[in-house]
């Protein structure tokens, strides 16, 4: 038999290299089949293959004239594409090697994303505007086989199938797999068309749906050796790397299946897989990144069923008509049965598609890979064209279901258990204990798309008014829900009725037409007055039903019946419970749970935004064969429940695999395990039950939130076994699966137990990043909106994450961001509630109503924070921005002398707030040296006040408490086993608490050595980690040293020779010796950590006026609190400063002086004397002494002949404090 030519096509970057081996023996190869594309026409490429895979991922799911467009644009863009391949990336050489082909080719490429079977020869001679794929016999042999000696395997296979063709020239037999998982009723449709077109010589062996799996599958390979294996379902899953075909009851079609399966046959088949996709992925993936991932699965997949024994395998490259793909494949089939090769079969098939639709190319999608010489039986076609067109009857599908998977055995009652499963629900809806006819005949007219629907709407009546008024007749019993129900002596006789109408019909399926003919043709029951009442003959709604072509095989599977538009919560699929396990009241789970699917069918539960990551993980873990139990860890916060709470909706909406269709998410709590348990004994018998029906139903999964509170919970004194105990048991065999919910923390008391967290799959759970948790938001603005009746704009929604980012560090994002939200969601509704009573008492009700409703702005979402943290929160404005540019004025008022440090502060803490510092790196970290009492700590206070409102918002340290090394632990807390182990550290406590302050290690250079160690992570990374473990975040602190260090130095006079220097050059010098000690006493790394170093200098006598003058304001302002004001003269003022001011010690022993020489001999005063209640106190000085007179005067003097003489720069409402 003729061997194929062979393209080997290899793709290094932009390169292509070529080489062609005939069959003659003759190679084509060498440099001139090098192309490399520049960069345009790569780029070109590219957006091609991008155009390619967004117009075919939507076809399919298109009808009409849209389609009719879609099609004709994508036969351009294919005729486009097929152009640039074979003239820009074909060299020249093989131009006529190619167009003289009449055989078969046989490609080799790592290039499974481009379409080469579609290169277009534009050119006259020979063979003019044809592709390849039309003109030669065109089959793909991927990488994975080739490098096995493909070329000897394949003469073995062909001489093989040549003499299994002479032996046995048997007709050609197909098994059909059908729909395995339920999920896709097209497969079905496929099918049915199919056999309907197919010649009747073909056997038609069909698996459908349940049957479809490897027991029944290796029975009918066995028992009838069919030639082609046809796949109709999903796309394939991973199992490892290496993808699988999933099959019914959760089983797969692995390579060491797929091996054993095709090792008892004669020959090796055809493997035909045709995919289906949902809807609304085929919408969201139309990129050429999407298409090469499926490009590169199917290849594989193909190359996996090669590799165990198929002698060749077919499967569409991309989403197309599916009647024109239909078409295409019993045209294919049919030359096989005619003894075509296959690689010939489906050559005629295209050009015979080619031919009849010039506008659509859906035929292009088949790919071929193996053998294209391969023939599975002999016949007479071979090397002929097709002489006349097929015949294709316009038939609908619904008529050819049920005769093609019609089955011999046992009644199928799948279809049966959907419907009572809708009619328990709607008589638990209506508080019945019993289920009757007109309970099944509500749930036949819950079937979207079926024949009751249909012959309702024929009648002129609406299905959801037909319900309405049987619910009203038959009125609201007063059945509890744990109230078990139980079917009527007539509801059991129309079920047999209708096995029985099922299988005169020749169908074992107890379908949707056998139940509603059974329910209308009891002829005096209640549906059947009701039906009469309402104007409905039954007898003429049955032959409606009975002639009608509609059909709902969605709901075939119990789980399609979820997702209507008024299916409520117990509509789910297996509200029946399962064989043996316990029902209505004695439901264990029911009592002490909390059904999660149930909640998100009603939509109770928080929508999950995002997460994709851990969501599959998720899935994965609990997919597994053993221990599918994950446990979330995560800070509190994270969102780990919430991502519970999005599996619980992605199995509502099936969005989930087939292992995880139809479960049951149920919440359980240590607590309510424990409660009302008194006796012993009680807690272990609760557990054994919940645990032994979560077991037997099969379909439920636990979820325990605060899982490590298990461990010991039930444990009594005498050492019994706890509820980590109980629990592993039934863990350890994959039996049972179980979520768990814990913070990394709390996870160190799952890892002591060793087998229990075996048992575990950890997933870990991150903080979202800023924009990820704006994006959560975003998802979440219309609960929030609709629940608070207020609008929330875009501004609030970053407002709340970036401020909770900045104010709130010792929470998490999404969490802390959602509660911020909601409370000023809550503030602006209370608010706009009051003015609109105050309005309404002053305008007409109607005009209240009218007003529109609060508006969530950033300057609200301030306020919220500031409320929360005590700090005066401003939004993002120009307000702010104003208040750091005069942040250097306002602090000169309070800290006088010190401009050059005060100055160099506030540039710092500027730079900070722009935003331009390093992340997670402290707000400042200075260093403040000089001598005492000239403003160093004033300073920290005056920052503290400034920029969080208040002097309470100062830590101080006194150092000089830490000079012992073991002081340390004082800091931060004593480590585990010491006294004091559970308390917590003196600064890590207070930073916790505060974590927005100003933190001031007072007198740094006494502490002892190593306690400069603990600062290292602090001024680097910005966190303290406390002897718990617990992290402290320190990023948003400013940290402040103050040093006396080298300050006995500023006192000293300049030498004789150099009293020519000026005073810049001393201070300078000064600085240099300073500095000098600093580099002596602490050690680089600790230096290099600090942000700047700050000098103070000594104080001047006109300085230490003015802080004179500031200290007798303070003291004017608690005067004044009392009714009474403070008048000093300047001589009084001189005479303070001279006795309270020292070069030594700067302006700290003015508060002393003030103190002695005025505030006690006043306060003496005040209480000797009848001080009336508008009292002037003037204060002057006298013969080195204070003179106080106390004046009456009839109001309160505010002219400044009355207040202090300060001096003008220093603002009089500045706040007093030293």
């Amino acid at each position: 038999m003729e061997q194929p030519a062979i393209l080997n096509i290899n793709r290094t970057d932009a390169k292509y290299q070529f080489r062609l081996d005939l069959p003659d023996g003759q190679v084509l190869a060498g440099q001139e089949l090098s192309v490399e594309l520049s960069p345009e026409q790569n780029d070109r490429l590219r957006r091609m293959l991008q155009a390619m895979a967004q117009a075919t991922r939507s076809v399919g799911t298109l009808d009409g004239k849209r389609q009719t467009a879609r099609t004709a644009a994508i036969s351009d863009t294919h005729m486009a594409l097929g152009r640039f391949l074979f003239d820009t990336l074909i060299p020249p050489v093989l131009h006529d090697a190619l167009r003289s082909l009449n055989g078969a080719l046989l490609l080799t490429t790592n290039t499974p994303d481009i379409p080469w079977e579609i290169m277009f020869d534009s050119t006259q001679s020979p063979r003019p505007g044809k592709y390849l794929c039309q003109t030669v016999s065109v089959a793909r042999l991927p990488q994975a086989v080739r490098d096995r000696s493909y070329r000897s395997g394949l003469q073995d296979r062909v001489n093989r199938a040549h003499k299994f063709s002479k032996r046995d020239a048997q007709a050609l037999s197909i098994l059909f797999l059908v729909n395995p998982t339920g999920e896709f009723v097209s497969a079905e449709e496929e099918v049915a068309s199919l056999c309907t077109s197919l010649p009747e010589a073909i056997a038609r062996l069909i698996l459908y749906r349940q049957q479809a799996n490897q027991l029944e599958m290796r029975m009918r390979l066995n028992a009838e050796n069919p030639l082609i294996v046809h796949y109709a379902g999903p796309l394939p899953s991973f199992m490892g790397l290496k993808p699988v075909l999933p099959l019914a009851g959760n089983s797969r079609l692995d390579a060491s299946a797929v091996e054993q399966l095709f090792l008892a046959l004669p020959r090796s088949p055809l493997v035909f897989l045709s995919f289906y996709e949902d809807e609304r992925i085929l919408r969201s993936t139309g990129s050429a990144a999407a298409q090469l991932e499926r490009d590169e699965i199917v290849e594989q997949l193909a190359a996996t069923l090669l590799q165990a024994g198929a002698g060749a395998v077919v499967v569409p490259r991309w989403p197309a008509n599916p009647l024109r793909m239909r078409e295409c494949m019993a045209l294919f089939y049919q030359d096989i049965a005619d003894g075509v090769t296959l690689g010939d079969a489906l050559r005629r098939a295209r050009s015979y598609m080619a031919q009849h639709y010039t506008d659509d190319t859906a035929w292009m999608t088949f790919v071929l890979y193996g053998d294209p010489t391969q023939r599975l039986v002999t016949g007479s076609l071979a090397g002929k064209e097709r002489p006349v067109e097929p015949q294709f009857d316009d038939l609908d599908d619904s008529q050819l279901m049920p005769p093609f998977f019609a089955s011999s055995h046992t009644p199928d009652r799948r279809f049966l258990k959907a419907v009572l499963e809708l009619a328990l629900t709607e008589a638990r809806r209506m508080h019945k204990d019993y289920l009757g006819t007109p309970h099944l005949f509500i749930a036949l007219t819950k079937l979207d798309g079926g024949c009751t629907q249909d012959a309702l709407r024929t009648l002129g009546f609406s299905p959801k008014q037909v319900r309405d008024v049987i619910r009203l007749a038959l009125g609201s019993g007063k059945a509890s829900i744990d109230t078990p129900i139980l079917p009527t002596r007539r509801c059991k006789e129309i079920l047999q009725t209708a096995e029985r109408n099922a299988a005169s019909a020749g169908s074992s399926l107890v379908d949707e037409r056998a139940i509603a003919q059974a329910v209308l043709s009891e002829g005096d029951g209640v549906t059947h007055e009701l039906l009469t009442k309402l104007g409905i003959n039954p007898s003429q709604l049955m032959e409606l039903i009975s002639q009608s072509n509609a059909h709902a095989l969605l709901e075939l599977v119990p789980s399609a019946s979820a997702g209507g538009p008024e299916i409520g919560a117990d509509d789910l699929p297996g509200v029946l419970a399962p064989e043996g396990a316990p029902k209505g009241g004695n439901s264990v789970l029911e009592r002490l749970g909390r059904d999660l699917t149930r909640q998100a069918s009603q939509e109770q539960l928080t929508p999950l935004i995002g997460r994709e990551k851990e969501m599959r993980l998720l899935m994965q873990t609990l997919m597994l064969k053993d221990r599918n139990n994950p446990i979330l860890i995560g800070d509190s916060g994270v969102g780990k429940t919430t991502i519970v709470y999005g599996l619980a909706q992605r199995i509502i909406e099936g969005k989930v695999p087939p292992e995880l269709k139809g479960k049951r998410l149920i919440e359980l709590s240590a607590s309510s395990l424990v409660a009302g348990t008194k006796y012993r004994g009680e807690f272990e018998e609760r557990l054994l039950k919940v645990l032994e029906e979560a077991e037997g139903s099969g379909n439920i999964i636990l979820f325990i939130d605060e899982m490590h509170l298990l461990i010991g919970t039930g444990r009594a004194a005498d050492g019994s076994i706890d509820a980590a105990g109980i629990l592993k048991p039934a863990l350890a065999g994959g039996r049972l699966r179980c979520i768990g919910a814990t913070t990394p923390q709390e996870y160190r008391l799952i890892e002591k137990d060793a087998a229990m967290e075996r048992r575990l799959r950890p997933i870990l759970v991150e903080e979202p990043s800023p924009d990820e948790a704006l994006a959560i938001l975003k998802g979440m603005r219309s609960l929030y909106e609709e629940h608070h009746h207020a609008t929330i704009t875009d501004d609030a929604l970053q407002a709340a994450v970036n401020l909770s980012v900045q104010y709130l560090p010792n929470l998490r994002l999404p969490d802390k961001a959602c509660s911020v939200l909601d409370e000023a969601c809550s503030q602006a509704r209370i608010s706009w509630m009051e003015h609109a009573e105050e309005a309404e008492q002053e305008e007409e009700q109607e005009n209240v109503d009218n007003r529109p409703t609060p508006v969530i702005t950033p300057p609200l979402i301030a306020e919220v924070i500031s409320h929360r943290t005590g700090i005066p929160v401003r939004a993002p404005g120009r307000e702010e921005r104003d208040r750091l540019l005069g942040l250097e004025t306002r602090l000169k008022a309070r800290v006088i002398g010190q401009e050059e440090a005060v100055k160099r502060v506030s540039q710092a803490i500027q730079v900070a707030r722009a935003g331009l510092k390093p992340r997670n790196r402290p707000v400042g970290v200075f260093l403040f040296v000089g001598p005492t009492g000239v403003g160093k700590t004033e300073l920290a206070r005056a920052l503290a006040a400034e920029l969080f409102g208040s002097d309470d918002y100062l830590i101080r340290v006194d150092m000089s408490e830490y000079m012992e090394k073991h002081a340390v632990s004082r800091m931060i807390g004593a480590p585990p086993g010491y006294v004091g182990y559970d308390q917590e550290g003196q600064l890590t406590g207070k930073l916790r608490r505060r974590p927005h302050c100003v933190v001031l290690l007072d007198e740094l250079e006494k502490a002892h050595p190593e306690v400069f160690d603990l600062f290292l992570q602090v001024f680097d990374a910005g966190r303290l980690t406390d002897a718990q473990g617990h992290t402290v975040d320190a990023q948003h602190a400013i940290w402040i040293m103050t040093s006396n260090l080298g300050t006995e130095m500023l006192g000293r006079s300049v030498p004789g020779g150099f009293r020519a220097y000026t005073r810049e050059n001393e201070k300078q010098m000064q600085r240099e010796q300073i500095m000098e000690r600093v580099r002596q006493a602490f050690r680089p790394e600790f230096l290099n950590r600090i942000d700047d170093i700050v000098q103070f200098y000594p104080l001047d006598r006109d300085q230490a006026h003015t802080i004179t003058r500031l200290q007798l304001h303070e003291l004017a302002g608690r005067l004044l609190e009392q009714g009474m004001t403070l008048n000093v003269e300047d001589s009084a003022v001189d005479l303070l400063c001279k006795e309270g001011f020292s070069t030594t010690q700067g302006a700290r022993p003015l508060r002393r002086v003030i103190e002695r020489m005025l505030t006690v001999p006043l306060s003496l005063r005040i209480l000797l004397a009848d001080v009336p209640q508008h009292c002037e106190v003037r204060v002057s000085a006298v013969n080195g002494k204070l003179n106080i007179d106390l004046r009456d005067t009839s109001t309160i003097m505010s002219s400044p002949e009355h207040t202090p003489s300060v001096p003008d720069e220093i603002p009089l409402d500045a706040e007093l404090t030293s």
